[in-house]
């Protein structure tokens, strides 16, 4: 039994102790069930870590963001492509600028 196990079942003994109210003459009885108790943990922990040993990895990707609402320029759908002959688009009045008194 390594030290670090010994340990642990001390530790888990004197808790136990504690838990009963500090009775006398019952070491080997805390004992017996910190034994137990550590040992339960140390399957549990063991089958884990089997069980993670074994999964399998798994990425996650994720799709990217839509970062707007506005539909893309240009696009007719076949129908509309049909029905409406296409327009030239508008042309923008050219802005004219202040005049500057002096």
């Amino acid at each position: 039994m390594s030290v670090d196990v010994e340990q642990r079942i001390r530790d888990r003994a004197y808790a136990i102790w504690l838990e009963e109210g500090c009775p006398h003459g019952r070491d080997a009885d805390h004992w017996a069930q910190a034994e137990h108790a550590v040992q339960a943990e140390h399957a549990v922990l063991a089958e884990a870590v089997a069980v993670s040993d074994h999964a399998p990895v798994v990425a996650v990707v994720k799709a990217p963001r839509k970062t707007t609402n506005a539909k893309p320029r240009g696009v007719v759908k076949p129908a509309e492509a049909e029905a409406v002959p296409a327009e030239p688009p508008k042309t923008r009045k050219p802005r004219t600028r202040k005049a500057v008194t002096a």
